[in-house]
């Protein structure tokens, strides 16, 4: 009975042993799966924001581009009649200015607020929001230049302050790897021009 246990004991154990051996290779297949995986998300998350941010940007460029209109429109007629002109004929021109460009950055506003962002993207949706407030300060700031034109002559500073608020959230919103060169764009939404100080529109 012993030398029968002891042979069956030798005869075993190598297959155990054989049978361990792929322990590890399973092991290490599996934890290189995973990396693999782990990895394949985050690279598409990281497109998937570069998505989002690319729409946003051009969505607040778009927004920003009618605000500019209107100022370069409001320097015009104010050039125009800033010597012996018709002071009400000027006055008419500033509200008609003022209340077409309240309508078309609302819906600039629409469009940035309609834009898609995954809910885990936080940062990016920050820099929408804080945009949308100062969207939201012209609409308002517009309103009260339709109907009054002196506005346009009036300090602004919920408009200033909103526009230097949301800088901070659009620089950290930019996705890393920075491959799209995001912070020139948004160098140039924020650039301020040298003859603005914080109290001007």
């Amino acid at each position: 009975m012993v030398v029968m246990e002891q042979a069956e004991v030798m005869t075993e154990a190598p297959v155990e042993r054989r049978t361990r051996r792929w322990i590890p290779w399973v092991i290490g297949g599996g934890v290189f799966a995973l990396t693999l995986l782990i990895g394949g998300v985050l690279v598409a998350d990281w497109a998937w924001r570069n998505a989002e941010m690319q729409a946003l940007l051009e969505r607040v460029e778009a927004s920003e581009a009618v605000m500019g209109e209107l100022q370069d429109a409001a320097t015009e007629a104010f050039e125009e009649h800033s010597e012996g002109g018709d002071r009400a004929k000027l006055d008419s021109e500033l509200k008609q200015l003022a209340a077409a460009a309240e309508i078309e950055i609302a819906a600039a506003g629409l469009e940035v607020a309609a834009l898609p962002i995954a809910v885990w993207h936080v940062d990016i949706e920050r820099a929408r929001d804080a945009y949308l407030l100062h969207n939201q300060s012209w609409v308002e700031y517009m309103d009260r230049s339709s109907t009054s034109s002196a506005e346009f002559m009036a300090p602004q500073p919920l408009v200033n302050e909103t526009f230097i608020a949301a800088e901070p959230f659009f620089v950290k919103a930019i996705p890393a790897p920075d491959v799209r060169d995001f912070a020139a764009r948004v160098a140039a939404i924020f650039a301020m021009p040298e003859e603005i100080s914080a109290d001007q529109v």
